[in-house]
């Protein structure tokens, strides 16, 4: 019990401080690392096969991909963001990057659309921190972790800046790494 203590109040420290670094970030910087993040995604095999996408809206200085949200409505692609439901997070459908309203947290969530099955599904997932393993550190709620224990089989790819990425993040049991990390640094 006090190594789980001790793993909750390291994460809580890495989360403050990531945050607060990710912030300091002018939007110049984020708009541009941005655009690179969705150029180096847009030519990936795993973007490129993926028959459904499942995205996040940005909150903050996150990684903006609603660029490459559109695309891939362009493409064809079931295209999904998730909602939080009480305890749980799903991903719904959605025909266009207009269909938002304000939902759990402040982060805009689709209004309408049917619920994604996540089971082949590629899922690009925001995070504070991240580890060359690809361990992710997200806002400690869990919905991410939740969602990836109950779908196994989707493609998960971490998704951030490259100062983000740190040397090792601490993990607990239920914490799920990512297939691959994607920064706006090609090849990494």
């Amino acid at each position: 019990m006090e190594e789980k203590k001790k793993i909750e109040e390291n994460k809580e420290h890495i989360r403050t401080a990531a945050k607060r670094q990710r912030d300091a970030l002018s939007k110049e910087e984020t708009a541009r690392w941005s655009h690179e993040i969705c150029k180096i995604l847009l030519k990936q095999s795993f973007f490129k096969e993926a028959g459904s996408v499942c995205f996040y809206y940005p909150l903050g200085s996150e990684v903006n991909l609603l660029p490459l949200a559109q695309k891939a409505l362009e493409l064809g692609k079931q295209t999904a963001f998730p909602r939080v439901n009480g305890s749980n997070m799903e991903f719904y459908s959605v025909t266009d990057l207009k269909e938002f309203a304000a939902g759990a947290f402040h982060v805009m969530e689709p209004l309408g659309g049917e619920v994604i099955c996540g089971g082949d599904a590629l899922v690009l997932a925001p995070g504070l921190a991240f580890d060359i393993f690809g361990n992710r550190m997200g806002y400690g709620k869990g919905y991410y972790d939740k969602y990836f224990a109950r779908y196994p089989g989707c493609r998960k790819i971490g998704v951030c800046y490259e100062m983000q990425m740190i040397s090792k993040v601490p993990c607990g049991l239920y914490d799920i790494p990512m297939d691959a990390v994607v920064t706006e640094q090609p090849g990494k």
